[in-house]
């Protein structure tokens, strides 16, 4: 008789099929990355990480607006997150918004490497 076990994925498992994902993004290939997107998900509702790999799957498809309604979601309940903070300055200024980029810029927790590439980005304007 075999057991029947409920897959549960892993740390390390989660971070792989997210950077797998992301890749996917940077491929032109959207859809895949929601696919796998939503198998995290499933295991791990809510995982913020993986909302926001969701998010950059419609920012680089230029739906822009898609991206910036998920990212609001994320940032009203983590305010202090600064990968959703970046994600949505750079989803901003993809926009065409740099002035509402520049702003979100003052959400940042703290000094961190989000920031600075958020910095980098915005002096290009």
């Amino acid at each position: 008789m075999s057991e029947d076990r409920t897959a549960i994925l892993t740390f390390q498992d989660v971070s792989v099929l997210l950077e797998i994902a992301n890749l996917a993004c940077q491929k032109g290939l959207p859809s895949a990355a929601r696919t796998i997107v939503d198998g995290v998900l499933a295991e791990k509702p809510g995982f913020v990480p993986a909302l926001i790999t969701l998010a950059y799957s419609h920012v680089v498809v230029d739906e822009f607006d898609v991206a910036l309604e998920m990212l609001e979601g994320i940032l009203t309940e983590h305010p202090d997150d600064d990968d959703a903070r970046c994600m949505e300055i750079l989803a901003l200024m993809l926009a065409g918004r740099n002035d509402d980029a520049k702003k979100s810029m003052e959400g940042f927790s703290q000094d961190c490497p989000q920031k600075q590439l958020a910095w980098a980005l915005i002096e290009n304007i």
